[in-house]
Parts: structure tokens; C-alpha cells; sequence
């Protein structure tokens, strides 16, 4: 049988018989990343109460007491949601720290998803300091909370990079052999301005640059449904650096695009 791979938590098995392999946030990190984003709700909700004290001096209790009551919640839960949402499952604070709420599977969270995590985050939180949420993350062993049980989604620490030499038929990289020969090294290449092609892979955020190095590299040994899979997981990013080619054909046009440049 054979052994997990170290410091492997969660590990998600395609229907190619590839396993993707994640490092389960601990509580430790998990808790410094929800003090960030508490602080900076913090500061928010500072400016709130301000206003709703402005407007209470002004003779509108009802008003302000509505404001400090409705805006408190729409500010924190939109706050979580929205975040998770459109950020790939990430937070201010999570993001700083290099974690992220994927769904079970490994794959993207979705919308829906990030909502339902934190409508139960309101349970999660009682009585104070989120003590159901931490007393069901170590009853369930899986460094799940409510919202994670409910929503179906788990935080993992955020990899630099997918490695795709992991893939069928890939191989770890080698490491460069020294030279002994004691021949004169041959002279440098003068300096060649960067073509069309790489400037354009030179805008792209460095983890979707690895990513896509990585996949040209293997392209023509993944088959397409992998390559389709492989797509999903950093489509937020693909739509972001390639819109015009995301939005007429979708994530792997604009990823196989890259890599066309790449391999230029």
C-alpha cells in the first residue's frame, strides 16, 4: 500500500487516477489570519458606529439604531462572503498568510458555497471567540468548522505552485550536474530585447506564470480532460490576465494561449 506523502493532509484523486495533494490549515494560522480580517472589520465598523452616531445627534435614533444593526451585519458577513467569493476562497487575512477555502474535492469554491460557510460562521462564533467552531474542528478531525461541514469546503495552506512533474509520466526535476571539465565556458549571448510574447507573460501574476511554465512543459502528455481540470483550478486568474479569450471560449482556451506563448 502505498505511504502518504509528508506533511499531506488532503489528498484528491481524478477520475485520471491523478492525486492532488493538500496541506490542511492548522488552527494556529487559521486564528492570526481571523485576527487580521477581525481587525480590519474592526475599522470598518469604527466608521460605521460613527455615522450612526452622527445621525442619532441629529435626533434620528430609530435611523441610527437601524444603521448600527443592519450595516454590522451586511459589513461582516459580506465582508467573509464577498471575499471568498470573488477571491478564490480567500480573505485579506488569508491571503496574507497564504491559506485558502477550496471545496472538498480541491476545487474552486463557488459562490453558493461561500455563502452557506458564513451564514453558519454565526454559529461557528458563539458563545463568544468562536467557541463551537473551534470545539467541532477538533471533534471532527478534519480542521473542519460548522460552515466547513455544511458548505462542504476545507481551508488549505496555498501552494507557490501546482508541481506538475507529479502527473503521469512527469519526472522530478534534476539537479544540474556540476562540470568538471576544464574547458573555458562559452562566451554570453548578447542581450536580445524580450519578444511580444514574453513581455505579455511577463504582466501575468509569477504564481499563474509558474503555473502556466509548468504546463506547457507537460501539455502534450495530459489529456484533455485533465488539461480542462487543470484550468478550473486557476480560472480566476486566466479571466483576469486573458478576459477578451476567457469570456468567447472559455478557461483552457486562455490557458492553452499562454502556454502557446511560452513555448514561442
Amino acid at each position: 500500500m502505498d505511504q502518504p506523502l509528508p506533511d499531506t493532509d488532503l489528498v484528491v484523486a481524478t477520475p485520471e487516477r491523478v492525486s492532488f495533494d493538500y496541506q490542511v490549515a492548522g488552527l494556529g494560522t487559521r486564528a492570526i489570519a481571523q485576527i487580521l480580517d477581525l481587525l480590519i472589520l474592526t475599522g470598518v465598523l469604527a466608521g460605521l458606529y460613527f455615522a450612526a452616531f452622527a445621525v442619532g445627534a441629529a435626533g434620528m435614533n430609530t435611523v441610527a439604531y437601524l444603521i448600527a444593526v443592519v450595516g454590522t451585519f451586511v459589513i461582516v458577513f459580506g465582508y467573509f462572503w464577498t471575499c471568498e467569493a470573488f477571491w478564490s476562497g480567500q480573505t485579506v487575512g488569508k491571503k496574507v498568510f497564504r491559506l485558502r477555502a477550496v471545496g472538498d474535492r480541491g476545487e474552486p469554491m463557488t459562490f453558493v458555497q461561500a455563502g452557506i460557510r458564513n451564514v453558519v460562521r454565526l454559529i461557528d462564533f458563539l458563545p463568544y471567540a468562536y467557541g463551537v467552531g473551534v470545539v467541532v474542528l477538533f471533534v471532527n478531525g478534519k480542521g473542519k468548522r460548522l460552515g466547513d461541514l455544511a458548505a462542504g469546503t476545507i481551508v488549505v495552506k496555498d501552494s507557490d505552485y501546482l508541481m506538475l512533474w507529479q502527473l503521469p509520466g512527469g519526472r522530478p526535476p534534476a539537479a544540474n550536474p556540476i562540470s568538471t571539465s576544464a574547458s573555458p565556458a562559452p562566451p554570453t549571448a548578447p542581450f536580445a530585447p524580450a519578444t511580444p510574447a514574453e513581455m505579455q507573460l511577463r504582466r501575468l501574476d509569477p504564481e499563474l506564470r509558474r503555473f502556466v511554465t509548468s504546463y506547457a512543459r507537460r501539455r502534450p502528455d495530459l489529456p484533455p480532460s485533465l488539461r480542462a481540470q487543470l484550468a478550473g483550478l486557476v480560472q480566476t486568474n486566466l479571466q483576469s490576465a486573458l478576459p477578451d479569450v476567457f469570456a468567447e471560449n472559455g478557461p483552457l482556451a486562455a490557458l492553452d494561449h499562454l502556454a502557446d506563448l511560452e513555448r514561442l
